[in-house]
């Protein structure tokens, strides 16, 4: 059993990302309350540093970035709205259907709000080159697979990335079934 001072350590870390002050070690050690630690627990899911922490591994399945990631690395201008709702989200304890739903189709439910088609920021999470002599074309399709692909890793579980080039024996989707997703 760990020490009340280990405890909400882990605890703090584990819901926020960060350590708890002294006045929180100190003020849970001292509350020998039964329900000592749901308060703190309960405190911390309302912390906006919650939907901050948790929002990190999200953003690191979407592929985010704040700049295109290419050659010049230019800035994305709007990108952090994305990222804002997504911490919102989290935050809001946003029911998963809808959290699903507003990130894939946002921009396309009937009379979408901002916060809809900000959502949709989801699928502009690609690597990007805007450098003069690119071939759009070429970098359209590079960005339209990427999405199928993360679509595949983060709703699917699956790495469907290896069926843009052939059929795999061990992922379950064909190379068809690829390209039906990419379109």
């Amino acid at each position: 059993e760990a020490s009340r001072e280990t405890l909400i350590r882990r605890v703090t870390l584990d819901l926020t990302g960060l350590p708890p002050t002294a006045a929180e070690v100190t003020a849970f050690i001292n509350d020998r309350g039964a329900d000592a630690y749901e308060k703190v627990v309960d405190r911390l899911l309302a912390s906006p540093h919650y939907g901050e922490r948790w929002a990190r591994p999200w953003l690191d399945l979407a592929h985010y970035a704040d700049s295109d990631g290419y050659l010049t690395d230019q800035k994305r201008r709007f990108a952090w709205r994305y990222r804002h709702w997504l911490v919102d989200a989290l935050n809001r304890d946003l029911p998963f259907d809808q959290f699903t739903i507003n990130q894939l189709a946002g921009d396309l439910l009937p009379e979408a709000t901002l916060n809809q088609k900000i959502a949709t920021g989801f699928l502009r999470q690609t690597l990007s080159n805007r450098e003069g002599g690119a071939d759009l074309e070429e970098y359209r399709v590079l960005q339209v697979k990427d999405r199928a692909s993360t679509f595949g890793v983060v709703w699917l579980g699956l790495t469907v990335g290896c069926a843009q080039c052939h059929d795999h024996k061990v992922v379950p989707i064909t190379q068809q079934e690829f390209y039906e997703l990419y379109a």
